[in-house]
């Protein structure tokens, strides 16, 4: 990984690994060591690549900035302000992906409860759930335990293993969990009364971030179409359209846009869950979450009835005609493989989750099955408080789709009319020279430049134009971005040709 390599070399390089020793941020240690499954970072590593990217990007912006021939009372700092940002982005960069993952955690945090739950009322020690929760393949998480199983096969006790975890995770709701099961084990308590089970944190996030959603989602959208229209007016004025150096702008914003959209997208995006096999073609988000939806009520019904004192199998055999078609399929999978193949419920279930769109569907029908082998009864009544908690979380996080659908026509109208303004501003660079307007020399007969001279200024705009249209689309869940890159760039070109016939510019 590239941040990573960064890290290392600047943990090498004298002057700035002495400065990134001298650091005692709280957040920065535990958010490496949150992210030892993923990476291998120290704080000193980080301290010091922030130093240097910083040095680096005043560097390299100052020596741009006086390429392009703009003074050095004006480059300092601007260089210095890019510097500073270089500089808080390396810095920040771990925190923010611990951050990042808080979310996800915490929607994980209650099943993990939950696997815990079941592992010790089938009379199981703290090693077995560990190991339960390494396989269930969590996003994160399965790969940490996997870790702490490591420890405990190298003489780590496990209670010590699952605190210091515990210890160093963003998520507060994950945090209270282990600390009530490792309290109950050290008390002998029962681990069914402590907590509720209920992710609080994981509810009050997915409102706030929805809450936030509008607001940001035009900030990002808003920044990749004007910032180029303030950089055509600055060149226009300077004189240096017909300068070629600009063309080195366009990876700039290509990669501002990308970054501000990708950051977007992790945080906001209609993403519901993942592919339950990722190695083929996957389904679309909205079949992932319909077949969810439907595996809720299936839920439901199948606590129910478990609830009153009936088998899995049984239960499974009579709610599968009142099931809608894609949580009907999978129950049918499992019926099959009881009644008519006569494999064990197990076995039958795990067919049909292997047969499940998703992940978290996939991963539940597993669990439904061991929850069942310890009592059915029991699981009726925990399947029923788990199904109404996901119910409640699944309608809060389907409100992301709806905004984003709202806001889909927003971003569009913005980006298309960011594109003609373009255009326009384009044909007007040879006659917003300063320096000619100054010297009394303009004249708006007959143009100052030609096409062929102002092609430097257009190509950057152009391909700028393509991918800030391509890279809103995907923003927002559109589909077709390529297509709406496409119509962005006739859009710029057609007001260009326009304007420029208007104004009088040639075009040959």
């Amino acid at each position: 990984m590239i941040y990573e390599r960064l890290c290392r070399l600047g943990e090498r390089v004298p002057p700035f690994n002495r400065l990134g020793g001298r650091n005692q941020d709280t957040e920065l240690r535990r958010a490496a060591r949150f992210l030892s499954p993923m990476m291998s970072l120290t704080v000193t590593g980080v301290v010091s690549a922030a130093y240097l990217t910083g040095l680096l990007s005043f560097v390299f912006v100052f020596i741009a900035l006086v390429l392009f021939q703009i003074s050095a009372l004006i480059a300092l700092p601007l260089a210095a302000m890019f510097s500073v940002v270089a500089y808080y982005f390396v810095i920040n960069y771990p925190v923010s992906v611990m951050n990042g993952y808080r979310l996800s955690l915490s929607e994980e945090a209650d099943i993990v409860y939950e696997q815990f739950i079941l592992v010790f009322q089938s009379g199981g020690t703290i090693f077995d759930a560990i190991e339960m929760v390494a396989q269930s393949d969590h996003p994160l998480l399965s790969k940490a335990f996997q870790d702490i199983i490591e420890k405990v096969n190298q003489g780590v006790p496990p209670e010590e293993s699952l605190s210091e975890f515990a210890r160093n995770q963003p998520s507060d709701d994950l945090r209270r969990y282990f600390t009530a099961i490792l309290s109950a084990m050290e008390k002998r308590t029962d681990l069914l009364e402590s907590l509720s089970g209920e992710s609080f944190e994981a509810d009050m996030t997915l409102r706030q971030k929805n809450l936030e959603l509008e607001s940001r989602l035009l900030v990002v959208a808003a920044l990749a179409t004007y910032i180029p229209i303030v950089f055509t007016l600055g060149i226009s004025l300077g004189g240096h359209a017909t300068n070629p150096v600009i063309l080195l702008i366009v990876p700039l914003f290509i990669g501002l846009t990308a970054g501000m959209s990708r950051r977007f997208t992790g945080q906001f995006s209609t993403y519901f869950d993942r592919p339950r096999d990722p190695s083929v073609i996957g389904p679309t988000q909205r079949e992932i979450r319909e077949e969810y939806d439907e595996f809720l009520n299936f839920l439901m019904l199948l606590g129910e009835h478990l609830t009153r004192g009936d088998t899995l199998e049984v239960s499974l055999a009579e709610v599968q005609d009142e099931l809608e078609p894609q949580s009907k399929r999978l129950v049918e999978i499992a019926v099959r493989g009881i009644y008519q193949e006569q494999t064990s419920s197990s076995e039958a279930m795990g067919k049909a989750a292997d047969a499940a769109l998703g992940r978290r569907v996939s991963s539940m029908l597993r669990m439904v099955s061991l929850m069942c082998e310890t009592s059915a009864t029991q699981a009726g009544e925990r399947l029923s408080k788990i199904t109404s908690r996901l119910v409640k979380r699944s309608a809060v996080a389907k409100e992301r789709d709806s905004i984003i659908a709202a806001q889909r026509m927003k971003v569009y109208l913005l980006t298309l009319t960011s594109a003609a303004v373009l255009g326009m501003l384009a044909s007007l660079a040879p006659f917003l020279f300063i320096g000619s307007l100054l010297s009394g020399d303009f004249s708006l007969a007959g143009g100052l430049l030609t096409l062929s001279e102002i092609t430097p200024l257009l190509l950057s705009l152009a391909i700028t134009t393509f991918s800030t249209g391509y890279l809103n689309t995907r923003m927002v869940g559109g589909s077709r971005p390529t297509l709406i890159a496409l119509i962005c760039l006739l859009l710029f070109w057609i007001a260009f040709t326009l304007s420029s016939g208007l104004m009088g510019l040639s075009l040959v």
